[in-house]
């Protein structure tokens, strides 16, 4: 990609942002000067060398690989190549035994030679090495013009000259014992990797495509800077600028700004450093909209259910109170954790919704506590009133609250980081939002009954109105439907309704007939359910990083590229036999790609040492043979010395990347014929690693990964102490590993403190035992149906788990609590238990519902999931908590009997067998 990126204007950008100017330490000077991929080629000594390169290189070799890498990526060669041309080049490219620089898509290339294709003796070389001088002397007579150059391929050759100043051929091979041989020796890439949906003709060559696919590698040079983390500012901006030519403008609010028109023949997709982060935040900026309306939706639904159709008696002003006590929970856990150092790690933007539920559930059952006393005590003051709600309805939130914080401060001791932080955030914040119901919200619920019996207008006290009954609602907003429109209650008696057939004989048994059938198919999803994750999971559907997954699974679907490592210790020269059996082991294990070479860098060093004819080995002396297959040296200072007049030459400069030396000096970046100056090979080498990629088999999903990654990095450890193999991936397939026993672990710490706590608060174990019980059977149905709609247990999905048992403790506690509160028949009391605190409970499920449903329609991956569990658990919770509960509890909760209710307070019933 010819991309131009201007590192002075970075420069000075950086010395405004950050204040700086000469004579100041400024790291970012090493981004001055004008930078692009390939960079620009001159001679020094002889020798190409490359300034503004911002390639990976592999000796004189930039990282990349396309459909282009057949034509040289010569500018000119692709300007003039015809459709003969072309297919002739693609058709000799896996031919090819041997590397050849220059093209192969003109009939008179020298590559098409004999001797440049076998490359093997003397004679083959010096006549392969005359007929390219020959040709580059034509095709290229001005190296470095590049107007008057037709095969830059003549640049490539330059930059292999060692020897001599003023020719661009070495003409002696023997001369200093590392001729560039190997160089011209390769493992052309395969077509199908970077063609897919190939036509071939019934010569079986080929004739067309349909996609094409390449990669090229950034050498990153990054700073970190506390605002923006560790980033390279010229790789960023090259990248930004190669989507734009792609059609995709990655960023729309950096600076300059781009038009990036999408091209009329070809469609790009693709994916690169920056796309993660840049679709992340459009995903997450996309969804802000999203969750705007889910929190309007909530004061909505909260301003019509809270209180009457009346515009004295309405509950607008108290649903804007509960919503705001969301607002100061969420701000004083943020500011609460950031005092103690807590880290604040993206999981924990699901808490929001969590608070939400929870705050919005609290508010109902406080309003509808509130409204009770009113109508059954009107003779009672406010603050008498106030208290006696703060004494029924705030039990009955004390028990949820402290029920879910425990839960999830015991929770937080887990293994995971980040969901250690989110359980000590969603514990830290339960118990603040607690404390704002009672310190705010029950407060503003005087002041509002104030309001109330001066007859002002809701969110518009200045104005009064004439006095009215709260059973008696008006109406409100200038609506003009019938008066019976207004009266409500039409859900506290329809549960009524509903509750009285539920538990009858026949009502009792067909809903534990439904609930035991519920039971049994969460069961079954429970056992089926499995562990995965994938990071583009994260992206939206429609992004270019998506479509480009979609296209590279169907048609390029490769393994995943790993390295082995080995450490400074042991000795590389010690552990010559485990450096063989290595390389044997990742050519033979079936968790290796076998069709993609595995590339050491001690086999081609190996190989390149044990040559009869190669002058610095002469004298070496090798154990069992030079000849075996196992050969190894005898002697350390034999093995350094060879391996770094390898390592410096031509033949070891595509392994420059894989071998660091421990002495600093010994570390070149170009072919030097001497050990530099202050360079002690004797000390070893620092690190070094092999290349090869995982299969498809062993990589096909979570569990898959998981077992794959450890078994070899037991295995690697085995043949090398302290080697390991490493990707980038394993960072999300170590948490595949342990998400499973967490979520377990941490499903079996709240089903304990739930345990406790409901027990220590409803003092009634027959009625206790039922909650608890409820509360199980809500997530494991939860769980067994997430597997029925495509949920797999991963970091996400298990903190949506985690907030639906919060959830499912306030659907059932509620009711067991109000259930223990009423008197009568264990029937009655089921149905006073559903009368007067089942709206509340119905309405929380619903105000949940609703706010969810909203975030369905998102593109990403996070609020789907989202939907999807919280969808589940709303519902199967709601039934289970509104419907199971209030039918066992009419078998089993036994009956209680009322008594004389003084001034003084409720003396409480005992509970009868």
């Amino acid at each position: 990609m010819n991309i131009s990126i201007d590192g002075d204007e970075i420069v000075a950008d950086l010395d405004q942002k950050h204040k700086r100017g000469e004579g100041d330490v400024r790291p970012w000077l090493q981004y001055q000067g004008q930078w692009s991929f390939m960079g620009s080629p001159s001679s020094v000594n002889g020798s190409v060398v490359f300034n503004g390169r911002k390639c990976f290189s592999f000796g004189p070799f930039c990282g990349k690989q396309s459909i282009l890498d057949v034509f040289k990526d010569d500018d000119y060669i692709l300007k003039t190549l015809t459709a003969e041309g072309a297919k002739m080049a693609i058709n000799e490219w896996e031919d090819q035994e041997n590397f050849c620089p220059l093209t192969i898509a003109v009939p008179n290339s020298p590559c098409f030679n004999n001797n440049c294709q076998k490359y093997d003796t003397v004679q083959q070389r010096n006549d392969c090495r005359s007929l390219a001088r020959s040709y580059c002397a034509t095709s290229c007579p001005t190296p470095f013009d590049m107007d008057t150059c037709k095969d830059r391929g003549c640049l490539t050759l330059g930059s292999f000259e060692q020897a001599e100043a003023d020719s661009q051929l070495n003409s002696d091979p023997n001369e200093t014992g590392q001729a560039p041989e190997s160089a011209f020796e390769f493992q052309p890439t395969k077509i199908q990797t970077m063609v897919g949906g190939l036509v071939l003709d019934n010569t079986r060559q080929y004739v067309g495509g349909k996609h094409l696919s390449g990669l090229f590698a950034l050498n990153k040079a990054e700073l970190f800077c506390p605002s923006q983390g560790v980033n390279d500012p010229v790789a960023d901006e090259w990248e930004r600028r190669a989507l734009c030519m792609m059609g995709v403008n990655a960023d729309t609010r950096a600076e300059p700004k781009l038009d990036c028109p999408e091209d009329d023949l070809l469609k790009f997709n693709g994916l690169f450093q920056r796309s993660f982060g840049d679709e992340f935040g459009n995903a997450i900026r996309g969804d802000i909209a999203k969750l705007t309306s889910s929190y309007a939706v909530i004061i909505v639904y909260c301003a019509i259910m809270i209180g009457k159709c009346d515009a004295i008696h309405s509950g607008v002003f108290m649903s804007f109170v509960a919503v705001l006590i969301v607002g100061l929970t969420i701000a004083s856990t943020l500011g609460l954790m950031g005092y103690f150092g807590v880290p604040n790690g993206n999981l924990n933007n699901n808490l929001y919704f969590l608070l939400l539920g929870l705050g919005v559930d609290d508010a109902f059952v406080l309003s509808s506590e509130y409204a009770r006393h009113t109508e059954q005590n009107k003779d009672m003051s406010i603050p008498q009133r106030i208290a006696a709600t703060a004494r029924t309805g705030g039990i009955s939130v004390l028990i949820t609250s402290a029920t879910d914080a425990l839960a999830f401060l015991v929770g937080a001791t887990t293994v995971l980081p980040a969901l250690g932080w989110f359980c000590t955030y969603a514990g830290v914040s339960i118990v603040l939002c607690y404390t704002y119901q009672l310190t705010v919200f029950l407060p503003c619920l005087a002041l509002n009954a104030y309001r109330v019996e001066a007859n002002r207008i809701d969110c518009c006290c200045c104005c009064r109105l004439e006095a009215r009954s709260p059973e008696n609602p008006q109406g409100c907003c200038c609506c003009c439907l019938p008066q019976r429109a207004f009266q409500g209650g039409v859900l506290k008696r329809g549960l009524k309704g509903f509750m009285e057939k539920v538990t009858t004989p026949m009502g009792q048994a067909i809903t534990l007939l439904l609930f035991a059938a519920l039971t049994a198919g969460g069961i079954v999803g429970t056992t089926k359910i499995y562990k995965d994750f994938k990071l583009e999971w994260f992206i939206p559907d429609s992004s270019y990083v998506n479509q480009f997954f979609n296209v590279n699974s169907e048609y390029f679907a490769t393994g995943t590229p790993i390295t082995v490592n080995m450490r400074e210790s042991p000795d590389a020269f010690e552990v010559q036999s485990g450096l063989h059996e290595l390389y044997a082991y990742l050519n033979t294990t079936e968790l290796v790609n076998q069709d993609v070479a595995v590339d050491s860098w001690y086999e081609e060093f190996m190989d390149w040492a044990v040559d009869p004819n190669q002058a610095v080995t002469t004298s070496a002396s090798f154990t069992p043979s030079r000849t075996a297959a196992n050969a190894a040296f005898t002697d350390r200072a034999d093995f350094y010395n060879a391996l770094h007049a390898w390592y410096r030459g031509t033949p070891g400069s595509r392994y420059r990347g894989s071998v660091i030396w421990a002495s600093q000096a010994c570390n070149v970046d170009g072919a030097v014929d001497v050990v530099p100056a202050g360079c002690d090979v004797s000390v070893g080498l620092k690190a070094s690693r092999f290349n090869a990629e995982l299969s498809l088999a062993a990589t096909d999903k979570g569990t898959n990964r998981y077992t794959t990654m450890v078994s070899m990095r037991k295995k690697v450890d085995e043949l090398i102490p302290g080697a390991f193999p490493y990707s980038f991936d394993f960072l999300y397939w170590e948490e595949v590993g342990v998400i499973d026993t967490e979520l377990v672990r941490n499903l079996m710490v709240c089903g304990g403190v739930i345990l406790v706590v409901i027990f220590a608060l409803v003092p009634s174990p027959r009625i206790a035992i039922w909650v608890v019980l409820c509360v199980a059977l809500s997530i494991v149905d939860t769980l067994g149906f997430m597997y029925f709609w495509d949920v797999t247990i991963s970091g996400v999905s298990t903190i949506y788990v985690l907030i639906c048992v919060g959830l499912a403790v306030d659907y059932a506690a509620h009711i067991a609590h109000m259930f223990k509160e009423s008197t009568g028949s264990a029937r009655e009391r089921a149905i006073a238990a559903a009368e007067r605190i089942g709206p509340c409970t119905f309405n929380a499920v619903l105000s949940t519902l609703l706010a969810v449903a909203v975030v369905g329609f998102s593109e990403s991956y996070v609020f789907r999931i989202f939907f999807k569990v919280l969808f589940l658990v709303v519902i199967i919770a709601g039934a289970h908590g509104l419907w199971l509960l209030p039918a066992i509890l009419s078998i089993c909760g036994g009956s209680k009997d009322p008594e004389y209710v003084c001034n003084a307070g409720v003396q409480p019933a005992r509970d009868k067998e």
